[in-house]
Parts: C-alpha cells; sequence; structure tokens
C-alpha cells in the first residue's frame, strides 16, 4: 500500500517514518489556526522528515518567529501508559506537572501554577472545570489522548495574536489533517495490560474491581477522496480499561516537645524544643480503582479551491473511574507520648476511625471547530477559528466514617527512620465499639461550557516577505460555569460495631496489622440511620454556583523583516466581564438570597519579538511581553457568609472580591539556538524572567461601627512573586559516533521567591507554588534494523516543589522530587504488523510528600501503584 502523508493542522510539520522504523511518511499542510497568520505563512512551507515522538520537531523551532517548543505525535512510537497531552509535553523543556495518582493530569510551565497557564485546541480556548467545579483555570488534560494531536506546541513568548491570559506559557494542541495527503492511511492497536500492584483486589468495594489485568484499542484513519482529492477525512477512537489499584501511607501529624515534656507548637528551639518529633498519627489507605477511557473525534476538510480550505472538527473523550477507599486511621493522644527517643516512641490511641468511600467519577471533554482559510492573495491572507467546547463532571460519592468509643485502651510504637513506620500495636482493636461519625451522599454535576471565535487579516508577513507587513485580528470568548451539589446527610452517633467485620486483609505498609473495616454492603443496603434532612439541605445548596464571562479582544502586529531578522512589535487589548450567583449565609443560616458578584477590567497588553540569524545555523532570540493571569472564578464569586453576635465582636463577613484584577506579568526571554547536521539537530539555551504584580492574597480588614469591632476577609491584589530560570535542550536523531542513536535531552534550572501573607504574619519563600528548582527529560532511541524496530528509553525527573505553605516553615508541604523510567520495544512482524512491549515507571519510584524542607524535614506520605506492563499488536498496512 502506497505511503500516506498526514498533514497537521498546522501546516507546520510532515512526519515521515520508513517501514524499517515501523513509522510512516506524512507532510505539512493546511493552515496553523493556532498561531497568528504571521506564524501560519512561515511555517507552512516547513517539511521534516525522520522526526519521532519524543523528539523535538527541529524545523518548528528553527522557522517559528516565537520562542516554543514542541513534541510531535506518532501513533505506534507513542507510549501507551500515559498516554494523554498531558504526558506528551512532560518532555519539553521547561514543563513539569501535578499528578492524578500514576497519571499527569495537570501542567505548570516555568515552574507556575496550571492556574497561570492557558491551553488551546487549534487555536481556540478549551473548557474546563478543572478538578470538580471548584472554579479553577486549570485545564485537564489527562483527559485528552495524545492521539487527537500531530504535535502539541508550548510558546514560551507572546505575540499580540495569541492569547495573552497566561503568564507561564500557552500550550495549543495541533490536531492531524488529511490534506495534500497522498494515499490513505489506517492503523488499529489493541493491548494488554497487566498493572502490577494488586492491593485488596474490591475487597469491600462499592464498584466492580479486578486485581492486575486490563485491556485497550485504540485507532486512526485518513483519507483524501474526490475527484481532484479535495476533500479529507481523519477519524481516531480509543477504548481503555484499566486496573490502578493503589495504597497510600499518611504518618503527617508530628507532635513536639520542649525539655520539661510540654507539647510546643513546632520545632522551635525558641519554644525550648527538645530537637525530638512525636508521632501521633498513621493513617492507611488502599484503593480499588478501574479506569474506564472511551472516545473519538472526526475532522472533515475541503480544499474548495487553492486559494480556499475549510474545515469541521467534533471530539469526545469521556474518563470514568470507579474508585473504593477502605482507610484506618489511627490517632494518638498528643500529651501520652513515651519512652522518647530520637526516632522511637510508644503512644496511647485517642481513638481508631475506618472510613469507606466510593466515588463514580464520570468527565467528558468535547467540542466542535470549525475553521476557514483564505490565501487573498498580493500576499494577504483571512482566517476564521470558531470553536464550543464543554466539559462536565458528574460524582456519586457515598462516603461513611466510624470511630472507636472511649473506654478501650490501645497503643502503638512507631519509628521515625525513612517513611515512619508502626512497629508494634497493643491492645484489640476488634473489641471495641464503633459509633457513626460521619455518613453523606454526594451527588455533584458541574459543566462549563466556552464559545469562541476568532479573525485574522495579515499583509507580508510570509517566510518570503521583506520589508513591513502587518496581522490584525479580532477575538471573542464567552465562558459559562455552572456547579449543583445534592447532599443527603445521615445522622451520626449511632452504634454501628455489629456492621464491622475482619477484611482478612493487613493494609500495605501497615506491618501486618489488622483492623476492622465496616462492612460497605450491609451499611448502604439497610444498615443507615434516619436522614438529616435540614443538613442535608445546607450541604445541597451551600456550594451551589454560577460565573459567567466574556472577553472581547483586538490585537494589531507590525512585522519587519530582512534576509536575517525579523521584529514583531504587537499590542493586545483585552476586555473583561463577568458576573456570578452564590448563595448568602447570614449568622450561620443558609438564606434564600443570593450574591450576585459582577466586575470588569481592561488591559492594554504590549510585546516585542527579535529574530535573528547571526550566521549559518545560529539564532538568537529576544522577547519582552505583558501578559495577565485572570483571577479564578472562585475567587471571584465566593459565596458569602456572615457570622453575627456570639462569641463574635461585631460581624465577620468572609466574601469572594469581585474587584479582584488579573495578576500582571512583564515577562523577559532571551535565546540562543544552533541548528547543525542538515537541521536534524539543536543546541538551544534560553533565559528568562518573570515578574508578577498583583498577586492575590486574604486580607482581613476590621472597621468599627457602634462601638463594635467587624472584620471583612476577602481574597485582594497585593503582593509580588517572581520567577527565573536557565532551559537547555539538546536533540540528535542521529548521533555522530552511532547513527543507529538518537536522543533527547533537555534541563531546566529556575529561581523563585514568592511573598506570603495571612491575617498575622508574612513570609518571603525561596520559591512559588509548583515550582521545582530543577526539571530534566530523556529520551534515547536505538534503531535495530535486524528487527525492524527500535529500543527506546524515557526518563524524567521533577526536583521538590511547594504544594502548600503553612505559617511556619516546618508546616510547608512539598512533592518529594522523583525520577520515572519507561522502556519500550517495537519490532515489524511482515510488513503490516508491529508488536511493541513497554514497561511504565521501570524504577517503581512512588510519589512522596514531606513536611518542612529545610527545618526537621520529614515523610509524611508514600503512595504506590505499582508498574504497567503493556503488550500491542498493531496493524498498519504498508506502514
Amino acid at each position: 500500500m502506497k505511503r500516506f502523508m498526514i498533514g497537521c493542522a498546522s501546516g507546520a510539520l510532515a512526519l515521515a517514518l520508513s517501514a524499517q522504523s515501523a513509522a510512516r511518511a506524512q507532510t505539512a499542510a493546511s493552515a496553523i489556526p493556532a498561531q497568528s497568520s504571521s506564524e501560519e505563512a512561515e511555517m507552512n512551507t516547513i517539511e521534516v522528515l525522520g522526526v519521532k515522538y519524543g523528539y523535538q520537531p527541529v524545523d518548528v523551532k528553527k522557522e517559528s518567529p516565537v520562542i516554543v517548543d514542541s513534541i510531535s505525535y506518532d501513533d505506534i512510537e507513542a507510549p501507551t501508559g500515559d498516554n494523554s497531552i498531558a504526558s506528551m509535553v512532560m518532555q519539553v523543556p521547561g514543563v513539569s506537572f501535578e499528578g492524578d495518582g500514576d497519571e499527569p493530569r495537570y501542567i505548570t510551565i516555568r515552574g507556575l501554577s496550571a492556574d497561570l497557564n492557558m491551553t488551546t485546541i487549534d487555536g481556540l480556548t478549551l473548557a474546563t472545570l478543572g478538578e470538580n467545579g471548584a472554579g479553577t483555570r486549570r485545564v485537564n488534560l489527562q483527559l485528552v489522548p495524545a492521539d487527537i494531536s500531530q504535535r502539541v506546541d508550548v510558546f514560551k513568548a507572546f505575540t499580540a495574536e495569541q492569547d495573552s491570559a497566561a503568564i507561564g506559557g500557552l500550550t495549543n494542541i495541533v490536531t492531524r489533517s488529511a490534506l495534500k495527503a497522498s494515499a490513505p492511511y489506517f492503523m488499529l492497536d489493541g493491548y494488554g495490560i497487566y498493572s502490577t500492584f494488586r492491593g485488596p483486589a474490591g475487597e469491600n468495594s462499592g464498584g466492580s474491581t479486578r486485581a492486575h489485568w486490563g485491556q485497550g484499542l485504540k485507532t486512526a484513519f485518513a483519507d483524501r477522496f474526490g475527484s481532484e482529492g479535495q476533500f479529507g477525512v481523519v477519524v481516531t477512537a480509543r477504548y481503555q480499561d484499566r486496573v490502578r489499584n493503589s495504597n497510600k501511607n499518611w504518618p503527617d501529624r508530628r507532635t513536639y516537645f520542649n525539655d520539661a515534656g510540654a507539647v510546643i507548637a513546632g520545632p522551635d528551639p525558641e519554644l525550648g524544643w527538645d530537637g525530638r518529633d512525636g508521632l501521633t498519627k498513621f493513617a492507611f489507605g488502599d484503593y480499588s480503582n478501574a479506569i474506564r477511557n472511551l472516545g473519538g473525534s472526526l475532522k472533515l476538510e475541503w480544499q474548495a479551491s487553492p486559494a480556499i480550505s475549510t474545515y469541521l472538527m467534533g471530539y469526545m473523550y469521556n474518563r470514568r473511574e470507579s474508585s473504593t477507599m477502605n482507610s484506618s486511621d489511627v490517632m494518638g493522644n498528643t500529651r501520652a507520648v513515651t519512652d522518647r527517643t530520637d526516632t522511637t516512641g510508644t503512644v496511647r490511641v485517642d481513638y481508631v476511625q475506618s472510613v469507606v468511600r466510593y466515588n463514580q467519577w464520570d468527565r467528558t471533554a468535547s467540542g466542535l471547530i470549525y475553521g476557514f482559510d483564505w490565501d487573498a492573495g498580493a500576499d494577504s491572507a483571512f482566517s476564521v477559528r470558531a470553536g464550543y467546547t464543554r466539559e462536565s463532571y458528574d460524582d456519586d460519592e457515598y462516603w461513611t466514617r466510624v470511630r472507636t468509643a472511649p473506654g478501650h485502651e490501645l497503643y502503638y510504637s512507631y519509628s521515625m527512620k525513612g517513611l515512619p513506620q508502626m512497629t508494634s500495636f497493643t491492645g484489640d482493636a476488634f473489641a471495641s465499639r464503633y459509633l457513626l461519625n460521619g455518613s453523606n451522599i454526594n451527588y455533584v454535576r458541574a459543566q462549563e461550557d466556552v464559545f469562541d471565535v476568532r479573525a485574522d487579516y495579515s499583509h507580508n508577513v510570509g517566510p518570503a516577505a521583506r520589508g513591513f507587513g502587518f496581522v490584525a485580528g479580532l477575538k471573542f470568548t464567552h465562558l459559562d460555569l455552572d456547579k449543583d451539589v445534592d447532599s443527603v446527610r445521615y445522622r451520626t452517633g449511632g452504634d454501628v460495631t455489629q456492621l464491622m467485620y475482619d477484611p482478612g486483609y493487613s493494609h500495605y505498609g501497615s506491618n501486618g496489622m489488622r483492623l476492622p473495616w465496616l462492612d460497605y454492603d450491609r451499611y448502604w443496603n439497610g444498615g443507615t440511620p434516619a436522614e438529616d434532612a435540614a443538613s442535608s439541605d445546607h450541604y445541597s445548596r451551600i456550594t451551589d454556583y454560577r460565573y459567567r464571562e466574556d472577553v472581547m479582544n483586538g490585537y494589531l502586529s507590525l512585522h519587519y523583516r530582512t534576509d536575517s531578522t525579523h521584529v514583531i512589535a504587537g499590542l493586545r487589548y483585552d476586555d473583561t466581564t463577568f458576573e456570578g450567583r452564590a448563595p448568602l449565609t447570614v449568622d450561620g443560616t443558609l438564606t434564600a438570597d443570593f450574591t450576585r458578584p459582577s466586575g470588569r477590567y481592561r488591559y492594554w497588553l504590549p510585546s516585542l519579538n527579535v529574530t535573528h540569524d547571526i550566521a549559518d545555523g545560529w539564532k538568537v532570540r529576544g522577547s519582552v511581553s505583558r501578559t495577565i493571569g485572570r483571577p479564578t472564578p472562585g475567587s471571584l464569586v465566593q459565596a458569602e457568609s456572615e457570622t453575627c453576635g456570639e462569641g463574635v465582636t461585631g460581624c465577620a463577613v468572609t466574601r469572594g472580591n469581585p474587584d479582584l484584577k488579573p495578576r500582571r506579568a512583564n515577562n523577559y526571554d532571551l535565546a540562543l539556538e544552533h541548528y547543525f547536521d542538515g537541521d536534524d539537530a539543536l543546541i538551544a539555551l534560553t533565559a528568562f524572567r518573570k515578574e508578577i504584580k498583583d498577586d492575590i492574597f486574604t486580607l482581613t480588614t476590621e472597621w468599627e461601627e457602634n462601638g463594635l469591632v467587624n472584620q471583612i476577609r476577602q481574597p485582594m491584589n497585593a503582593e509580588t512573586s517572581r520567577v527565573q530560570g536557565l532551559e537547555l535542550a539538546l536533540v540528535d536523531r542521529s548521533l555522530p559516533f552511532a547513527s543507529n542513536l538518537g536522543a533527547s535531552f533537555n534541563a531546566t534550572r529556575l529561581f523563585g521567591r514568592m511573598n506570603y501573607v495571612t491575617d498575622t504574619l508574612s513570609r518571603r519563600i525561596d520559591r512559588v507554588l509548583q515550582q521545582p528548582k530543577w526539571m530534566a527529560n530523556m529520551t534515547v532511541t536505538y534503531q535495530i534494523p535486524q528487527i525492524d524496530g527500535a529500543l527506546r528509553v524515557t526518563a524524567n525527573y521533577q526536583h521538590d516543589y511547594l504544594t502548600s505553605v503553612g505559617a511556619s516553615a516546618w508546616d510547608d508541604f512539598y512533592v518529594k522530587g522523583r525520577a520515572s523510567v519507561d522502556l519500550s520495544l517495537w519490532h515489524g512482524v511482515g510488513r503490516d504488523f508491529v508488536f511493541k512491549y513497554e514497561v511504565d515507571n521501570v524504577l517503581g519510584a512512588p510519589p512522596e510528600w514531606y513536611h518542612g524542607r529545610n527545618v526537621n524535614g520529614t515523610l509524611s506520605q508514600r503512595d504506590n501503584y505499582g508498574r504497567g506492563i503493556y503488550f500491542h499488536v498493531i496493524y498498519s498496512p504498508g506502514r
């Protein structure tokens, strides 16, 4: 079968993979909706041969007028275990992640929170609900599979034509295209999955679960048709059902003492700390999870004439996770810690509690995107992009907690070496009485819809243009977010001892300790107490809210180009209006009234980008820009509560702040790039600095009225933060000393500073939230012609990063640095088949968390997910 060439929606890249390397040939086609018209013109002429998954498309970076890093996608070579956009872009310099279990979910760029980055698909805004409709701006890229893309671009510098509501960077998903292809393409991949961590394997589960095995199927098809091949179609689809059983240990409660043995606030010598810790909590959680991913995309294209092309694409992806947690918490008495040494001690138990929680998380991302491009002649072009995207979230949660009643004495001993361990447990937890401490069913529904449209006109900005040119455009975005919670709350305090049972299972990491669990089926099928109607009504309404946002943008970029220099000076106007609705609480009582905050902010956002060819194969780039980070809907539309009277002098009001201004960032970038080996290799060094104003913190304001002191607590703009760093990238697809060996490597060093303010103190911290100090990625591929395949090792390292800030340094919470290594091998079987084998997390490195990085730092949590092993049979005619 003839080779088929799949162009990408950007026209920036063509992947050509030979039969011997088990890939396929592709050429660039169609316009780049993700970029400005000027960037389209720059990249439309690029053709790259031999680009593989895991390697930066060298020519995309070389020909771009701005600083960008990209990653290409290939159906055969791309890893399957974390086969999402989130895991795909982890290989880009300066990108790290916030995870969901053993998968990346949100990405951070240059150490800045996912809420301060922008994600688009073919240049249009993606709807996002964050975790559960809580009103964040982070995009769940775990939900979008990589196979919708031809490649993903991460823009580090900004022109006026790009959305400037991003401080870290802008990630754009460039979708596949079939235009300018020479033959049809088809790929079908069926695979089995073995997850090594068995855990409880469904014991006391609310849903169907398994111990180890899963399976998957994905396919891609593309073709051109019509009398002149003027029509194109691209179809992708995928199904995956896998097991993710896991365990979490949380020995995260420390108690500190002075020399007299009295409990003190922290490990502070000024408080008389005796230099030794006490450990007063052990918590073990085992999870039985089954995850199903299902969805696909369809793209229809029409080259109406040599000057006019258009396309329509729709997609829908669903991720459903059935998750049961059985946890046991052993809570010690902080005033009954004895036999303490530097690393050991004995603690009397206050109570043991057992929690069983069952969730049915259901997330769906969908969208419909339209594109139109017209080559108007005389070096002019006009393009339109319009899109409607949606993300929905549903969760039915069944949650119950029971605790031992006073009267039965229990003790445990501990060791503080590494992750703290329980070394002994004294007493009979099965002989204790257990009382219901909390129980509820929560039905959570959230949905965000985004309508986005933009129109661009350009003149004299193509790669052959010289002298002056310009790009002008308009963009409108409407966002609509709703969250609704229905809660059923049950009366607590009843005796549930008869519903406890011995699961015959010890929590992983508990050294054989066995504790009773609450029987899930018996409790929910007849063991529940009476409903607390008032509490149900309160919690069914208190977290409901609605948020609407309209953003109008106008932009103009002036281009000047010589044979060696390209200058882009731009100005973008951003006009944002919003309104919301949230319930009002007065004196602790939920009323029938609503707060209806609204607001508007407008900014002029200038930018300047210069690219200069200083010698053959050498480029220097400079960029200065201003961007914004919009406040999250939750900060703007937080439900207002007011408490007056008993125990309070005057009234205390807590509310959102519709007058919040966006964070404003001045961005500075300088890059030196060298392209060599026939543009098959590059080395790039980039320095950057971001100065962020109007950071957001919570302020308490007091005022006196009629002799009473009143308080208002709300988020405010005041503080500043800063991030700067260096990025190094090396790519060579065929090393000089071994032509079959290719490598890609990048490393990033970040320096940050954040001023943290509370009601009573101010702290300066040496980083910002979510910012690691080091990141590194490496991909090494060895082509093996004898087996018509290749061996690949992919490694990722992410240094520790701060997730939450406490009042003191020892209360800061960090994710520990971790290296992850994946291994894959594939080989041809005849002309049409490929067998592929993968091992994810070869080293078995577990995620870990700890308190206090520099002051009394101790491990506080460890998660265990095991490894994933995959076997594929891939059918691709003609390869």
